[in-house]
């Protein structure tokens, strides 16, 4: 799974992070980061997303039979937690960016 290639490019003026490309819809934004969402609030939340990412991932080892749709949850969970983070990312570089305008 490469979720690189929907990371936020330095110039970008999105407020909006998407996970549709990955999820192969593109046309409709499955994950949105909410753009006023505190740093702490939007990690904390990845956190927890990682956490239960972490548990089904256990749960599809040990369970064979329920493996397919588990795996498909920690994959919309995981674009979840980059939608998050990757939103932050985002707000830091044009935080950056607004500091080094004249």
């Amino acid at each position: 799974m490469d979720m690189d290639k929907d990371t936020p490019k330095e110039n970008s003026k999105l407020n909006v992070v998407s996970a549709a490309s990955r999820f192969g819809n593109g046309g409709t934004e499955l994950v949105q980061m909410n753009a006023q969402l505190t740093m702490r609030t939007a990690l904390m939340e990845a956190s927890s997303i990682m956490g239960c990412i972490t548990e089904l991932t256990r749960k599809a080892i040990d369970r064979p039979s329920d493996r397919k749709a588990m795996m498909q949850a920690t994959y919309y969970l995981a674009g979840m937690a980059k939608a998050l983070i990757d939103g932050q990312l985002q707000q830091l570089r044009q935080a950056r960016a607004g500091e080094q305008e004249p």
